[in-house]
């Protein structure tokens, strides 16, 4: 019979091997996770509105769901009429763009009073969506001056297997769940 060799997992080499492979674990796993978003300011210049919070609702974005922009912001004037811009980006490349009426985009309507005003985004990121860091740009402007510029950093993650299942079920409803069946069915004949 041959004796095993057993050292003491406390000793210095090995407790050492053991707080590295643990902070390196530690260190992945905070990568790894999707956190809040996180947003910037991105004007050049002076704006009309003071922009005091942005919100992303899920904070966790998957392919498929309706990514919820809430600027929250405050107008030194009214505004009459705007644009607002959005660029996603992916990797740092442009990926989509999409201009839309301020007006349409406001909790309120047009025109913008003096004082507290929300500005509402939504973008649907389709079901081939890759994962990885997005930002989107989301830039407002009237025909003469800049009202606002946002810059918000995210992460679409990939869905779940729930999500995926659920996708599949609803996939297979009616004829097509048929099919498979049938198609099942004659493979294990």
């Amino acid at each position: 019979m041959r004796a095993a060799v057993v050292r003491q997992v406390g000793s210095s080499p090995y407790r050492l091997r053991a707080s590295l492979l643990a902070a390196a674990a530690l260190l992945l796993a905070a990568v790894a996770l999707p956190g809040a978003a996180a947003w910037t300011d991105c004007s050049t210049g002076p704006t009309v509105f003071k922009v005091s919070e942005v919100e992303l609702v899920p904070t966790v974005v998957k392919p498929g769901d309706v990514a919820n922009f809430t600027i929250t912001a405050e107008a030194a004037k009214e505004v009459r009429m705007g644009v607002v811009q959005m660029i996603v980006h992916y990797a740092g490349m442009p990926v989509w763009t999409q201009l839309d009426n301020l007006c349409d985009k406001t909790a309120a309507g047009c025109p913008v009073q003096p004082g507290p005003v929300q500005v509402l985004y939504s973008q649907l990121f389709p079901a081939i969506t890759p994962p990885g860091f997005y930002d989107v740009t989301l830039n407002g402007h009237s025909i003469t001056e800049a009202l606002f510029c946002v810059k918000v950093e995210f992460q679409v993650v990939p869905p779940g297997a729930e999500q995926v299942a659920e996708g599949w079920a609803a996939a297979l409803k009616g004829p097509a769940q048929q099919q498979v069946l049938s198609t099942h069915r004659k493979s294990l004949a």
